[in-house]
């Protein structure tokens, strides 16, 4: 029976909830435009698939880590069964991904998303299986019980369905964006339904063809037929029209430029963009975007529209799947989707370690890098002491002894240098004839600059703003390296050495 939940059934005309029935019953299934909109013929517009699919995919891509609360913090749990559906595969036909791209569409279009919670013997999740919107009705009773029906004849407790819902009003369900938004989507619908008639047409307006005597029913019939045929259709534009016995062509229809056509069409556009939140150019209007602002419009589309769904998807899972005496928690990750430029990162992690609150082996742990010996330890600036202390930080010690951080970020950088080169060295020497040489020629004057400008020069940028190099120093420092690897043979510990000029 609950794997008889999963999947959808076809042509089911089952209402969502009571509200959505009562509110298609007074407003009608047809907008003023003529078009009827529902979850379905909406996704057919292009602003709103554009705009379902990037929510629902950005939400999918995001990593899902549970952990474990600790009196100091927090640590990944990564063996917990529901740590495993959540980012593996919730059940047995579906990705995480899938899953959850699944469910924020639903809410997207329907207004909510339910899943199946199946459990084993002893209460625990072992899979979660999503059921459609139109299958679900959801009731509660005058104790506050919540029901989920489905299919009018199977009943869910409200513990057993992972419910996600909408912007909404009596804390139950959702309102469907679709439907309330389903006068903003005819327009744009009917907008698109008029273009491909209008060009279906050659791109001219309907008229009136005129004769001065009176025609037969027969005779108007055939005119009509050779006047479709010879002028009819995009393959006839730019045809001149002959006519004959004292015939006249009427134009009757309104001008594309009367109906100013292409722009209610960028202005749906910018009302999708609207009802669901997102930057315009995220779904393809690009009028507003600049190369200095659709930075910041990119965060705040990871903040005000990502962020909400976020919660309540984190939110759920913290009620349904997991249990009151279990310290766990889920939390999405979207540190990946706010992070800048090098220069703009490098730059933070500098005043980060400076002000004491990232070390290095945090540091290297968001650029997705091992953690290092003595990189666990905080740093002080030296102007500053811990409240109530009267004893100098130990940090400041190190600190006066030297830059320990910089030489594991030097040899790291480096080191991925050296094995680019190394790999297309090897590539090299397969080759036959003296390509080995043509190769190492081309090597130090075409590709060794472009490599050590994205990999060392950040690097020791951010090396240079810390030690207080001059821009000479560091130019040096950044030419002899450049001049020196691609003929010596030297480890890179010994580099790091010589560029360092001797600091631990």
């Amino acid at each position: 029976m609950m794997f008889g939940l999963f999947g959808k059934k076809e042509d089911r005309a089952i209402l969502a909830t009571p509200t959505t029935w009562l509110f298609n019953n007074l407003t009608g299934g047809t907008t003023p435009a003529g078009i009827s909109v529902n979850a379905t013929t909406a996704l057919t517009y292009s602003a709103v698939y554009a705009a379902v699919r990037l929510i629902a995919e950005s939400v999918a891509s995001l990593p899902l880590h549970t952990y474990e609360r600790l009196p100091d913090g927090k640590t990944r749990d990564r063996e917990h069964a529901v740590a495993k559906l959540l980012a593996i595969a919730p059940n047995r036909r579906m990705t995480s991904f899938q899953w959850r791209e699944t469910i924020i569409a639903h809410c997207l279009t329907w207004g909510n998303g339910y899943s199946e919670i199946v459990r084993d013997g002893s209460g625990n999740p072992v899979e979660l299986l999503p059921i459609t919107p139109d299958r679900v009705r959801v009731e509660q009773d005058e104790a506050g019980t919540v029901r989920y029906i489905v299919d009018e004849n199977i009943t869910l407790m409200a513990d057993d369905v992972f419910h996600i819902a909408g912007l909404g009003f009596d804390g139950l369900i959702g309102y469907s964006p679709i439907t309330l938004a389903k006068n903003c989507i005819g327009l744009g619908l009917a907008a698109e339904r008029f273009g491909s008639s209008f060009f279906s047409n050659s791109a001219r307006p309907a008229g009136v063809l005129s004769h001065p005597n009176r025609l037969s029913q027969e005779a108007a019939g055939r005119l009509r037929e050779t006047w479709q045929q010879t002028y009819g259709g995009s393959s006839n534009v730019g045809k001149t029209a002959i006519l004959e016995e004292g015939m006249a062509w009427q134009n009757i229809g309104v001008s594309n430029n009367d109906a100013e056509f292409l722009a209610t069409r960028k202005f749906q556009v910018t009302e999708i963009a609207r009802w669901y939140n997102v930057p315009p150019h995220k779904i393809g209007d690009l009028d507003k975007a600049t190369f200095s602002n659709i930075e910041h419009q990119a965060i705040e589309y990871v903040t005000y529209t990502l962020r909400p769904w976020l919660v309540r998807f984190e939110t759920e899972v913290s009620r349904k799947l997991f249990r009151n005496d279990e310290p766990l928690f889920s939390e999405f990750q979207v540190d990946g989707l706010l992070r800048g430029d090098t220069k703009t990162r490098y730059d933070s992690y500098k005043i980060a370690k400076e002000t004491g609150w990232l070390s290095v082996n945090e540091i290297r742990a968001l650029e997705n890098l091992n953690p290092v010996d003595g990189g666990d330890a905080f740093t002080q600036p030296m102007n500053m002491d811990t409240v109530g202390s009267d004893e100098p930080d130990p940090t400041e010690i190190e600190q006066d002894e030297g830059r320990a951080w910089a030489r594991p970020l030097l040899e790291d950088a480096l080191a991925r240098a050296k094995r680019l080169q190394e790999n297309a060295e090897r590539n090299a020497l397969k080759r036959k004839g003296d390509y080995y040489g043509e190769w190492r020629a081309k090597w130090a004057s075409d590709d060794l600059p472009p490599l050590f400008m994205e990999i060392i020069d950040p690097v020791l940028g951010a090396i240079a703003m810390e030690l207080g190099w001059t821009d000479e120093k560091y130019s040096d420092k950044l030419a002899t390296v450049s001049e020196a690897w691609i003929e010596s043979d030297k480890p890179v510990e010994i580099f790091t050495d010589e560029v360092l000029g001797g600091i631990q």
